[in-house]
């Protein structure tokens, strides 16, 4: 059965979240979503790792799932939204790791940038972390956006959407897909999870002006060496992504990622899913994505 949690920073702000817990675990998973979705969106999956022992916490982002209260205030975000969310994460493993189990923490898409700035802020906080649907490498493209966001974002257009920098982050994963039947069919393979995805008024919100300046404003020094080289040469992680995932530029933002970690002595593992795209989880054949993730968590 699921509940929802509550998390509060030290600033006093405070975030939300759906945890799906058992007794006698053996585990926890700790997991952060993506843009544009929330927690609930994952009852499958908890429900899969709640079958094979493990406890499962999972964050929604400032502006999503239970952070909100109406649809419309959806991807509505406060000033350092990117520092709060990382902070939020790592509160979130303290809550997890509590029970005395062993934690793993995940993320997907915009989670992932999040969990790869946890691993760089607070090492070591998990025992080890899946990085999902992610990307590498764009150090440059970041601090363009948010230069650009800077010049375009201002307080009167801040909780309003903002259709030039969500064409100029976003745009080109549709276009990556030839022969699309929709704008959405870069998020996987499986039809009816695009469907689902379009049709669920908690997805798919447009990004604010604010959205997008604070979500660049943090990742303009995601990939800087100063910042990489506060990871531990002692995590373990698993970078896992969809073979065509435009999100990971088919693979080659992952690999790039993968060495940088494997330079810094991190003992980590990529695992590319071939006919897969953004969302392996929700493919037709989740089920290894789900087995995959489930082994590394318990081994």
């Amino acid at each position: 059965m699921s509940q929802v949690f509550e998390i509060t920073l030290k600033d006093g702000f405070k975030m939300k979240g759906t945890s799906f817990l058992i007794e006698n675990g053996k585990a926890n998973y700790v997991f952060i979503t993506g843009m544009q979705e929330y927690s609930k969106r994952y009852t499958r999956f908890a429900e899969f790792l709640n079958k094979n022992g493990v406890n499962v916490w999972i964050l929604d982002q400032i502006g999503q799932g239970e952070n909100v209260s109406n649809v419309e205030d959806q991807q509505k975000v406060c000033k350092d939204a990117f520092d709060k969310t990382v902070e939020g994460l790592y509160l979130t493993i303290e809550l997890a790791k509590a029970n005395g189990l062993p934690t793993t923490q995940g993320g997907h898409s915009m989670g992932s940038f999040i969990t790869q700035a946890r691993l760089e802020k607070y090492p070591l906080a998990a025992n080890k972390t899946i990085i999902e649907g992610s990307n590498g490498g764009q150090a440059g493209l970041m601090k363009m956006g948010y230069t650009l966001s800077k010049l375009v974002v201002n307080k009167k257009n801040w909780d309003k959407p903002n259709n030039l920098l969500t064409n100029l982050s976003l745009g080109g994963y549709a276009k990556a897909i030839k022969d699309r039947k929709s704008d959405l069919d870069w998020l996987s393979y499986n039809e009816e999870n695009v469907k689902a995805y379009a049709e669920d008024p908690y997805c798919g919100h447009p990004n604010t002006s604010g959205f997008w300046k604070e979500f660049m404003k943090g990742m303009k020094t995601l990939w800087s060496k100063k910042e990489m080289n506060k990871i531990s040469a002692n995590e373990k992680v698993l970078i896992a992504s969809g073979e065509e995932d435009p999100v990971g530029q088919n693979g080659k933002g992952l690999k790039w990622l993968e060495k940088e970690y494997k330079n810094r002595g991190v003992d980590v593992t990529l695992k590319l899913y071939p006919n897969m795209r953004h969302e392996i989880h929700n493919e037709t054949d989740y089920l290894t994505v789900y087995n995959d993730f489930l082994k590394f968590i318990l081994e």
